[in-house]
């Protein structure tokens, strides 16, 4: 991408940016101050160059670190004022920013960095609505790299939508559901499918109850994630949904039975359950291995004495159980006369207690806040 930043400016925006990622003190000091004289000075000037950075430094920790440092700057209200330095940026200076930060979505060819691009993108993204001025640019290249070749390029599209889910609010609700279900259906990455669950439940979350009412079909594919997924990315997607189910309990109600074919299995495995869906031995000790209370400093608490797999089992249950407790605190009336639900619950959390071991009592009740 062209600069538009002169290469004085540059140069030194490089010295300040070297500067302040050492551990000397004193230098470090006097590199923020340098910034804050900048920043008081010509704000449009630095920030275009914290940009026009995070696309051509030769390193990803100044890549990152300066796509971080953008995004705490451009919202910060100056010592004299009560706008935000985005509020005095001139237009031009700010269309300018905005092409370096979509060039950077597009072409970082790092994943950290990339994901740092989305929180700055995403964080501005918000802003510029809340003041009235959408960015049109930023929808129309989510949605090409949503559809796109490249699964980062997938992942990072989708963690777009879901931290600007305002981006689609507007859109025809069957572009949006088509887009969002081909993520959680992508065939060759985890990581795209957690992004557009992400991204899903923001929308779902973000829309009102008329709304909901047409896109409620996104439910099907959102919850088909989880039976096919290995156990070890099992306690990140329920933890994405956990949020959906305490807010918009209503949203499961037609899925209860699914759910009820999937959820206890994994709260409560028998020593020899054979092959499921997403492990071939779900439980590889041949017993139970939940434990509540975390380890101790020394390393001596419970959950220190199982294997890896043992481990993997207990996030899993423990994922498991807290979206089942979470959705029937936030819609009792919808589970207490379903038995099967219930008792999974109450087992759960019964052979939860009795695991604890006695030495470990102490640890565990003063770990629970």
């Amino acid at each position: 991408m062209e600069p538009v930043v002169p290469p004085q400016v540059t140069a030194e925006l490089t010295q300040i940016l070297s500067n302040l990622v050492l551990g000397d003190n004193e230098i470090r000091s006097s590199a923020e101050k340098a910034v804050n004289d900048r920043l008081d000075q010509t704000p449009d000037l630095y920030l275009l160059a914290l940009a026009q950075f995070a696309t051509s430094a030769d390193t990803e920790v100044m890549r990152s670190f300066s796509l971080v440092l953008l995004r705490r700057l451009l919202f910060r209200s100056p010592a004299n004022g009560r706008l935000a330095l985005y509020d005095h940026l001139p237009a031009q200076a700010l269309a300018s920013l905005e092409r370096f930060l979509l060039y950077s979505l597009l072409h970082e060819p790092s994943v950290p960095v990339r994901r740092k691009s989305v929180d700055t993108i995403t964080d501005l993204a918000n802003y510029s609505m809340s003041r009235g001025n959408p960015w049109h640019a930023l929808q129309a290249q989510a949605f090409a790299m949503a559809q796109g070749e490249n699964p980062n390029n997938r992942e990072a599209a989708y963690r777009v939508f879901a931290g600007s889910p305002n981006l689609i609010m507007d859109l025809q609700a069957d572009s949006v559901l088509a887009v969002l279900q081909k993520g959680l259906q992508d065939p060759q990455s985890v990581e795209v499918r957690h992004a557009a669950l992400r991204a899903s439940v923001a929308y779902l979350s973000a829309s009102e109850t008329a709304q909901q009412a047409q896109v409620l079909s996104l439910m099907y594919p959102m919850l088909n994630t989880l039976p096919y997924l290995p156990h070890s990315h099992l306690p990140t997607f329920l933890s994405t949904l956990t949020p959906l189910a305490s807010s918009h309990p209503m949203l499961f109600a037609t899925h209860i039975p699914a759910l009820l074919k999937f959820l206890p299995n994994l709260i409560l495995p028998s020593g020899d359950p054979g092959p499921t869906p997403t492990v071939a031995r779900p439980n590889p000790s041949g017993g139970s291995s939940f434990i509540f209370p975390p380890p101790d400093e020394k390393g001596k608490g419970a959950a220190s004495r199982g294997s890896p797999e043992d481990e993997e089992e207990e996030e899993v249950r423990k994922a498991a159980l807290e979206f089942m407790i979470s959705l029937s605190e936030a819609r009792p009336s919808m589970v207490r006369r379903i038995e099967p639900w219930t008792a999974a619950i109450v087992r759960g959390c019964l052979e939860g207690m009795g695991e604890i071991p006695e030495e470990d009592t102490e640890i565990w009740l003063e770990a629970d806040v």
